[in-house]
């Protein structure tokens, strides 16, 4: 059962790292590959832990009403249209998309496909079932994700619920050194304090992602502003020749 809960942990974690790496640089994969083994040994610190969950709390409250509703970590409709999605809301997307399936999508419960998919109950699926079978079963796994984290039944996630895994922290860290190692992490009973540990790396990637992206962008507008000044300089020319031929 331990061993389930670590490798349910570390999946998640993977999953959500190498997606946002697939989606930042395939040399990402390549340097963590490389230093995999320094990772695994490392932690993260108790402060960060918080205020990171904290973070990812804000970015799936995206009305900012003060909890998160299935209807805001239900992604199902936004798929289709990541094709029209510029890189920041694509970006953004992406973010939202491996914070949910971490901490939201629940795999660890059994489901009846063929009742969660036979909406009206009458006991077949008709075409409109069929073709929604995937849909309605990734809500009906985001609603028991919700129904793990609501534990005061109001149908939504508060703040200090979706953080009460981290009360643990302190009783983890037995060196004191205001971290907790992966090996700490490993003695909670709680999958997503595990988790939270192990997506350390997806952090930091992102911000290392942020980086390239804002340099990119400024090296696009510098490139533009110099083909503005060259057809600036074309057109200069090429008046001043009309200029030259008129008065010949």
């Amino acid at each position: 059962m331990k061993f389930s809960r670590v490798l349910t942990a570390m999946s998640v974690s993977m999953l959500s790292y190498f997606s946002f790496c697939a989606f930042a640089d395939e040399e990402y994969v390549v340097g963590f590959s490389s230093s995999g083994s320094n990772w695994f040994k490392a932690g993260a610190s108790i402060q960060d832990l918080r205020e990171r969950s904290t973070n990812w709390f804000n970015l799936l409250d995206e009305n900012q009403s003060g909890s998160i509703t299935l209807d805001e970590i239900d992604l199902t409709e936004m798929e289709s249209e990541t094709e029209q999605m510029d890189p920041e809301e694509l970006r953004q997307y992406r973010r939202r998309s491996s914070v949910i399936h971490s901490k939201f999508m629940s795999w660890s419960s059994e489901i009846d496909e063929f009742e969660v998919v036979d909406a009206n109950g009458d006991g077949v699926w008709n075409k409109d079932e069929f073709e929604a079978r995937n849909a309605n079963m990734q809500r009906h796994r985001l609603e028991l994700g919700i129904q793990e984290w609501d534990t005061d039944g109001n149908g939504a996630v508060e703040l200090h619920e979706f953080n009460s895994h981290l009360d643990e922290l302190e009783l983890l860290d037995e060196n004191a050194d205001g971290k907790v190692s992966h090996q700490e992490a490993f003695k909670s009973k709680d999958k997503n304090v595990m988790s939270d540990v192990l997506m350390k790396m997806l952090q930091v990637e992102e911000a290392i992602y942020t980086t390239r992206v804002r340099e990119t962008a400024r090296l696009k507008a510098a490139a533009a502003d110099s083909r503005a000044q060259a057809t600036e300089t074309r057109y200069r020319i090429i008046e001043r020749k009309k200029a030259d031929n008129s008065d010949k």
